[in-house]
């Protein structure tokens, strides 16, 4: 058995999606992911048609610009399970008792 408390890993995810909130909802980061985003669809669409290449590296650039934002809303929604379960363990289940 292990000595590790389960709430302990629960609060590092309640804490983890508290900063990942902040990010998310901070105006100065939603305005940079929008204009790399602007940045690099206005760069595919001014590419030569015959750089693949060049296209290619913005695509990439805007994918990980979406899987930034990706991995910032998947931390937040760990964070709020982690901390439904945490207040799930805390209250004692209710039993069914019978009444007569």
């Amino acid at each position: 058995m292990s000595d590790i408390d389960p709430t302990e890993n629960a609060h590092s995810d309640y804490e983890r999606a508290a900063r990942a909130a902040e990010a998310i909802n901070n105006i100065i980061l939603r305005e940079a992911f929008g204009l790399l985003k602007d940045g690099y669809i206005a760069g595919i669409r001014t590419c030569d048609p015959k750089d693949d290449a060049g296209r290619y590296r913005f695509t990439v650039a805007l994918n990980a610009v979406d899987a930034v934002e990706r991995h910032l809303k998947a931390v937040v929604n760990t964070g709020l399970l982690s901390a439904a379960q945490t207040s799930e363990l805390s209250t004692p289940p209710r039993r069914w008792v019978p009444r007569f």
